[in-house]
């Protein structure tokens, strides 16, 4: 896939355009347009969309697994965990029916299918005010101020996510904190400090979709893959983690393919309902990448038996939104007769 296809006009969708009319095939296809807004491992996109009559199969682009950061694939899972929730939250606002059939370690690349439904009343567990949130949501990378989280704000993340077969933690004790922002900075050092980690971040970031402007990015791509900078990063993240009103955690009762892909599904919702809110969002995934860290940070949360799956900051900022570009839709879908 050639990066120059990277653009940010996608994220301008004007829901006007549904095809109410139409068949379901054409819904489907409209109703990518906002799966394809999700968040995703270093902005990775690794999902691919097939559309069968009124069926919409998820699979994962192997081409854009991220092989040295994410060698179990928790992240890719996640990630097309979260076009799913994307896809089902618009599909719910269009009033279009669906169900959805968790496939994912079942058959080769394919993650799930999601069969749309004329005839049936969509699920009603997300609040309305999601889905104007699709084209909203931004990550920030910013320092948060020093603001807690109102507890109407703490309950309905809860709220939304009861029904699932994941756990939110909400971390805001500072030493709590103060030891997790120490597992990341290690967690940064032990990452930088390997030179395929690196290579990979740097491709990534010399392709353009973490947002840089071209000469900015292939400037970045030079320094992340020749130069070790674990020490700053681990620095500049420790104190992120740090100073923020509070840190999530997200697991899970098992470590499999369909757990990772809910985990995803939940850390977008929660994503969304905190735009909604106005509360930033910055997920944190080098802890995770290690496994070593990623039972050390169980440890910490005082988890139990639970899995750590997604790990995240939450607070907030007076920075303007800017959204990460994204392939266009006919890069990563595919209607097949």
């Amino acid at each position: 896939m050639d990066a120059d296809e990277l653009t940010r006009a996608v994220w301008d969708i004007s829901e006007d355009e549904f095809p109410a009319a139409s068949s379901l095939e054409e819904q489907a296809e409209f109703l990518l347009r906002y799966a394809i807004l999700a968040p995703s491992s270093h902005n990775s996109q690794p999902w691919q969309f097939t559309v069968r009559d009124e069926t919409i199969e998820l699979s994962y682009d192997e081409a854009r697994w991220l092989e040295v950061a994410d060698r179990d694939k928790r992240e890719l899972f996640i990630s097309v965990g979260c076009a799913l929730e994307n896809l089902c939250t618009a599909a719910e606002h269009f009033d279009v029916g669906y169900e959805v059939t968790y496939r994912a370690g079942e058959d080769g690349d394919v993650v799930s299918t999601v069969t749309l439904e004329s005839d049936s009343e969509p699920s009603s567990k997300r609040p309305p005010e999601l889905f104007d949130e699709l084209t909203a949501r931004y990550t920030s990378h910013q320092l948060f101020e020093d603001q807690p989280l109102p507890q109407e704000t703490r309950d309905q993340f809860r709220r939304v996510i009861e029904a699932d077969d994941v756990t939110l933690y909400l971390i805001d004790d500072p030493d709590e904190k103060r030891s997790i922002g120490e597992l990341q900075a290690e967690a940064d050092e032990a990452q930088m400090a390997d030179p395929a980690y690196r290579k990979e971040l740097g491709y990534w970031v010399g392709t353009g979709a973490l947002g840089s402007s071209w000469l900015m990015a292939r400037i970045g791509q030079a320094v992340v893959s020749h130069f070790d900078l674990g020490e700053r990063e681990g620095r500049k993240n420790s104190k992120l983690i740090e100073r923020a009103p509070a840190i999530a955690l997200l697991t899970t009762h098992d470590d499999t393919p369909t757990a990772r892909v809910k985990t995803g599904q939940v850390f977008e919702r929660l994503a969304l309902l905190a735009s909604a809110a106005d509360v930033a969002v910055h997920p944190m995934s080098q802890i995770l990448e290690r496994p070593e860290m990623r039972s050390a940070l169980a440890a910490e949360a005082a988890i139990g038996d639970e899995v750590p799956q997604q790990l995240f900051r939450l607070g907030y900022t007076e920075e303007e939104r800017t959204h990460t570009p994204r392939w266009p839709l006919e890069a990563v879908s595919l209607t097949e007769q």
